[in-house]
């Protein structure tokens, strides 16, 4: 068990009159944006590193970054917000070469329009807090662009593509266009999620996001879900869920990144994170970013860093990335699954067809369809807590998913602990109320007595919660302590953010006024509580 170290007076290290410096800028900061977040602050005097027989994590890393409160600082705009009915229109589509790329390097669009008589206007956006706006222009510039075909949502048809290409067997799709432009990254750009927003000369306008990596000693790593994005993205009619005419036989059983994405695919990438990452920026927190195919590509990053977080909806995960972030939790990284539903496919991914790697998600999701059954079965892509893989979800975040909606009616956060929690100080919770109006949907997770749970897990949140199906499941917020003693906390719910900012992208239908979408302090503290726990930098066990 972890124990709080000896209280001695001892002199400032370097490290210490870091913080200190960090800590006066959030205090200036802090009293000149207000927003409703400076009662964290006064936390801080109390943080300090647990150790624990057997602990394995390294010197707790400072959480807060003074780069990153520098950045948000700078001149934000609300340009970059999404037009829900015109977002992925005929008249404009696109998709980049890479889900993720790191400053110095280069980023190649394919864009095809309708209407090449005009230019295409290109402005480049960074997602963050940015005093509230949640963005800032990066650059803008103008491209001559043509036409290489289109995929028509309302027929579900594709038209003029001559260069998409549909294998019969998998139904992968692949538009391979040929380039637009190239997108120079400056070596000075901060890490993040990016927004490229393209508008033709007509005013349609479409979107595509990316991530810029930055330090590798980032005290938390931030993984974008991009291969769930794909997974649902029906750009040319075909998903992982179902074909052109709607049906699960007819879908596909291999996606493409070579393929912009359709409005569906547009909303998981954005809607489930951008909540998060303001919050995140808002609190100044040291983060980067990067993509899950690059975690997939270099799994030994996550060693780098404090804490890993998955954000959003993050369902689809290949073997590497699991085994990376279990390896990392046993090694003391932090783990923090802020959406619901993660780990719940295994997938494989492959070249394109220019051999470019991991551009192709496989997902047959029945093993007697995978041509690997009976060969590898460790690599068939079905459920994670399928017999045939028998590793459920729980066995790393402690909860699984357990229900949804689809009709964006969502539920308020209860707050039902199984036992005392220190994470709980200053928060001002009280056992069995209810918190918010959306916090719990549209996905949620729970704890299921599989026998895979891991010890000493600890409930905070229990939430009744009707789905789909109209039977009632609860949906719960956990943490639990690995051996290494690192710092395991799910949230449990696909909506957890909707707790801590108040922008919506989706809303509730039964929660739209300004109190029922106000950030809620007490789960916005409660929040910072695990993020200091996942860093590393709060004790959260009391002295025997």
């Amino acid at each position: 068990m972890a124990q709080r170290a000896a209280s001695r007076p001892r002199p400032l290290r370097p490290g210490a009159r870091a913080w200190l410096v960090t800590l006066l800028l959030l205090v200036a900061t802090a009293s000149v944006t207000g927003g409703g977040y400076f009662v964290y602050l006064r936390r801080l005097p109390e943080l300090s590193h647990r150790s624990a027989p057997g602990d394995l994590r390294r010197a707790p890393r400072n959480p807060h970054s003074a780069a990153l409160a520098a950045e948000n600082a700078r001149p934000g705009t609300r340009d970059w917000l999404v037009s829900l009915d015109i977002a992925s229109p005929d008249e404009i589509q696109a998709y980049a070469s890479a889900p993720s790329v790191a400053p110095g390097g280069t980023l190649t669009f394919y864009v095809s329009v309708q209407h090449a008589s005009l230019p295409v206007a290109v402005s480049i956006y960074r997602l963050g807090w940015y005093g509230g706006t949640g963005g800032r222009l990066m650059t803008s510039f103008q491209r001559p662009l043509h036409a290489q075909g289109y995929y028509d949502g309302a027929t579900r048809q594709l038209v003029g593509c001559a260069t998409c290409t549909l294998d019969p067997s998998t139904h992968l799709l692949a538009a391979n266009w040929a380039p637009a432009f190239t997108l120079p990254i400056p070596k000075n750009w901060v890490s993040g999620i990016y927004e490229a927003k393209l508008q033709d000369g007509y005013g349609a306008r479409t979107y595509v996001l990316f991530d810029v990596t930055g330090r590798a000693d980032s005290a938390y790593l931030v993984v974008t879900p991009d291969a769930t994005v794909q997974a649902y993205n029906s750009w040319g009619g075909y998903s992982l869920y179902h074909g052109p005419d709607g049906q699960v036989a007819d879908r596909a059983r291999k996606v493409s990144l070579d393929r912009p994405l359709g409005h569906e695919g547009y909303d998981a990438a954005l809607f489930f994170e951008i909540a998060t990452v303001r919050w995140l920026e808002h609190m100044r927190y040291d983060v980067t970013y990067t993509s899950d195919i690059d975690l997939h590509e270099h799994p030994a990053q996550l060693l780098n860093h404090a804490s890993y977080l998955s954000i959003g909806h993050d369902e689809y995960w290949s073997r590497q990335m699991r085994d990376a972030v279990i390896s990392a939790r046993d090694h003391g990284v932090g783990l923090g699954f802020f959406g619901a539903n993660a780990v719940h496919w295994q997938i494989r991914l492959e070249p394109d067809a220019r051999g470019i790697r991991d551009r192709t998600i496989v997902c047959y999701r029945q093993a007697d369809e995978d041509p690997l059954y009976g060969i590898d079965d460790a690599h068939v892509t079905v459920e994670w807590r399928d017999p045939l893989l028998n590793q459920p979800e729980n066995a790393v975040m402690g909860v699984m998913f357990v229900g949804l909606l689809e009709n964006d009616v969502n539920f308020p956060w209860t707050y039902q602990p199984s036992a005392p929690s220190p994470f709980v100080a200053h928060t001002g919770l009280v056992a069995g109320k209810k918190y918010g109006c959306d916090v719990v949907g549209q996905e949620w997770d729970g704890v299921v007595d599989n026998g895979r749970t891991p010890p000493g897990l600890v409930v905070l949140g229990a939430t009744p919660a009707v789905g789909a199906t109209g039977q009632t499941s609860v949906g719960n917020t956990t943490y639990y302590y690995a051996h290494s003693g690192a710092l395991v906390f799910a949230s449990g719910s696909l909506y957890w953010a909707f707790a801590l900012d108040n922008l919506r992208l989706l809303n509730d239908p039964r929660c739209s006024s300004a109190a029922q979408v106000a950030p809620i302090p007490e789960l916005q503290t409660l929040t910072a509580n695990l993020m200091d726990g996942l860093a590393g930098w709060r004790n959260p066990l009391p002295s025997p």
